[in-house]
Order: structure tokens, then sequence, then C-alpha cells
């Protein structure tokens, strides 16, 4: 077996900083070998501190909060015949966690390497996710349950995230994904096979209708200012009518 000097000048340094490259041990070579290999760019150097080594690197980053700026997505990825296709099961379910993952405001800012376990994590830039989401979700969630896992234990966040997502849609649109599909066909599940996977497309389409009818492109401010003279409209039906039931809504 044969060592031929790493050309890498980082490793290279390294290298020559021992007695003599014959010295250093097999596990030394070849993890200079993997290093390099990879051609990183940037090399995070383990900590030997204790408290380092249990302390995970951020997932997330999150700028100040313009509510200015709107989120904005692509209408052509919010079409009926995108929803047709998510209730289908004809996109994965990683796809339909992206996209409702984009309208919420997540935005993929790249991977962080664990050079140690040699782990990889997302890191996601969250300065434009609705505030009051954020808060329950720094990290953009599992709406449909990829691994098809449905022990409690493993499910509950799944189903906590896809909740949320089902209440903050207004009563007035929850109907939304019968009345854009009834034209394509769509006419909703029937309980003969019916599976958690598909009832929780059927929401997140739902809500995609819900974004992409009131939300998109649509700043924070003006939502809000929406959302108060909706409730005003409301306070003042009710003075007005002699009888009736309060409505609900979530923006």
């Amino acid at each position: 077996l044969f060592y031929y000097p790493l050309p890498h000048p980082m490793m290279h340094s390294a290298v020559m900083s021992s007695s003599s490259p014959s010295r250093l041990s097999p596990s030394r070579r070849t993890r200079a070998l993997v290093v390099v290999g990879q051609r990183k760019t940037h090399i995070r150097r383990a900590s030997t501190s204790k408290a380092a080594a249990a302390t995970p690197p951020p997932t997330s980053t999150a700028a100040t909060f313009d509510p200015s700026k709107p989120i904005v997505v692509d209408d052509a990825l919010l079409t009926n015949e995108a929803m047709l296709a998510i209730v289908n099961l004809e996109v994965s379910d990683a796809h339909v966690n992206e996209l409702a993952w984009s309208c919420l405001g997540y935005a993929r800012n790249g991977y962080d390497l664990d050079t140690d376990d040699l782990t990889v994590k997302e890191m996601w830039d969250t300065a434009q996710v609705f505030p009051n989401w954020l808060k329950r979700f720094p990290e953009p969630p599992d709406f449909l349950g990829v691994k098809r896992d449905y022990r409690p234990e493993i499910d509950a966040p799944v189903k906590a995230a896809c909740s949320a997502l089902v209440r903050s849609i207004p009563a007035e649109h929850k109907q939304g994904l019968k009345q854009q599909l009834k034209e394509l066909g769509w006419t909703g599940f029937t309980l003969d096979g019916l599976t958690p996977n598909k009832t929780r497309r059927a929401q997140v389409a739902n809500w995609l209708i819900f974004f992409r009818e009131e939300l998109n492109g649509v700043p924070l401010e003006e939502l809000i200012r929406r959302k108060q003279q909706r409730a005003e409209e409301e306070e003042k039906e009710q003075v007005e009518r002699p009888t009736g039931t309060a409505k609900q809504g979530v923006v």
C-alpha cells in the first residue's frame, strides 16, 4: 500500500505537520482522503468540549419580519389541476409538503454537514413565515406523515400540524376543494379505501386553494386590515340582526 501526499493545501499542511506521512494511522489517512474527496468549501472542526458536542447546530434562521413584504408563490403551482394531482396521489408526499412550506413562508437556505457523524441537516430561512404560525412551528412540519407510521408517538406531531393548518381556513373556504375540483370531475373521497394520507392530502390541498384565493401576494398588514374590517362588519350584522348565531372565522 502506497501513500501519496494530498494535493489539497489544508490537508497537505496537516500531513506535513507529522514527522512522516507513513506514520499516519490508517484511520487518519482515511479521514483525510474523505474530506478532500468531498471538496469541502468549509470544515467545521469538532469541539473537544462536552458542552459543544451536546449542542446541535441551528436548523433555522430568521431576520426581522417585514409585514409589508408578502409571500408570493407561482400561480402555476396552485392551479386546480395541481390540486387534483395532489388528491389523486399523482405527486409525492415530499412535493406536497414543500409546496405548503413555500406558501407558509419557509425558504430553504442551505445544508449543514456535521463532520463528526456525517449527518446533513436542512437550514431554513423563516423571516417571512406568518408570525403566529412560526411561534408554534419554528421549522417546517410534516403535514402528511411521509413515513406512513401512524403509531401515536410517531404520528402525533404530523396530526397536530395538519390540524393547525385546517383550523386556519375560514368557514367560507372550508368547501373550497370540492367547489374548485368539481369541474374536473372530483367529488371527494369515498369511505371505502380512505386513508390518513388521502385525508391529509385533501386538507392540505384545501388550504392551498385558500392561500391561492386570499393570501398569495398579499402583505400581512393588509391581511390584518381585512380581518379587522370583517370583524367590524360581522359585529354590525349581529347588532342589526334580531336573532341568529355568532359566526366564527380564522385568518
